[in-house]
């Protein structure tokens, strides 16, 4: 994996990027959470060139300031995407980012080969509302996020924090750039209408999602399926909201054979 930055729209963003991998073009674009480079994409990059930026506001990205709504950002990232020199691209996105996803495939839909969305965020039902994560704490997300709570990476979320200051303030400023760039664009999300676009995507489109996700109910998965013309659902039953993470031999296999068929 390379870390990377590239400069878009004469000079406007400066974006951190990760790049590894060849075979066709893969774009991954990450949640609120940020850009992690993990065992899942490490996997992805065995057979695909994947890029992966890091959304401004986010990490080393400039440029937010430029992004005036969330439509800017679905150009955002195909400006990223000419960039690189991408015109036949298959999109993987997770939360946010598979919000994100969908729109990029909404929006050039003969440039997008196949779309992947991971427990995507964008569409809303007042039966099974989506959790206000900006307002949990800790404590409260890990249940949300995890099927099972003992997992490294929910450990990880209430570990104590650094004790060296520098190290302290470092991840705090990161945390606070990640949560206000995603309230940015993410809410309220009835208001943002990917309803009414999600029809123009016509990739093969596979929906991956965590059966106990407590964070974007899996509900929804059936909601994405009816909006997304030529789709298909894969329920993952130990995985929470992100299976990438808690079942990602898993989730690798069905992408395999999504991927390739």
């Amino acid at each position: 994996m390379e870390d990377k930055t590239v400069s878009l729209v004469n000079g406007r963003f400066n974006v951190g990027y990760m790049e590894a991998g060849s075979g066709p073009d893969l774009l991954f674009i990450h949640g609120a959470g940020g850009l992690m480079w993990d065992p899942f994409l490490e996997q992805l990059s065995q057979h695909h060139r994947v890029l992966a930026p890091k959304l401004p506001g986010t990490a080393n990205s400039t440029g937010v300031e430029w992004l005036m709504d969330h439509h800017d950002v679905f150009y955002f990232y195909w400006d990223f995407l000419d960039a690189m020199g991408v015109d036949d691209v298959i999109v993987v996105g997770h939360s946010m980012g598979g919000w994100f996803a969908a729109e990029v495939a909404a929006m050039q839909p003969g440039r997008v080969s196949k779309l992947v969305l991971i427990a995507p965020v964008g569409l809303w039902n007042d039966d099974y509302p989506v959790a206000d994560f900006f307002a949990m704490l800790p404590n409260e997300l890990v249940p949300a996020l995890f099927h099972d709570t003992e997992h490294p990476g929910a450990k990880m979320m209430t570990a104590p924090p650094p004790e060296d200051p520098d190290e302290l303030r470092t991840v705090t400023v990161e945390r606070a750039k990640m949560m206000q760039t995603a309230a940015r664009f993410l809410w309220p999300i009835p208001d943002k209408r990917l309803s009414e676009r999600i029809h123009r995507v016509t990739s093969p489109t596979l929906i991956a999602w965590g059966a106990s996700d407590g964070l974007v109910p899996p509900q929804y998965a059936d909601d994405f399926n009816r909006a997304i013309p030529n789709s298909e659902v894969a329920m993952f039953s130990a995985s929470g909201h992100m299976p990438q993470v808690e079942e990602p031999e898993a989730l690798l296999a069905k992408l395999g054979e999504f991927l390739s068929a």
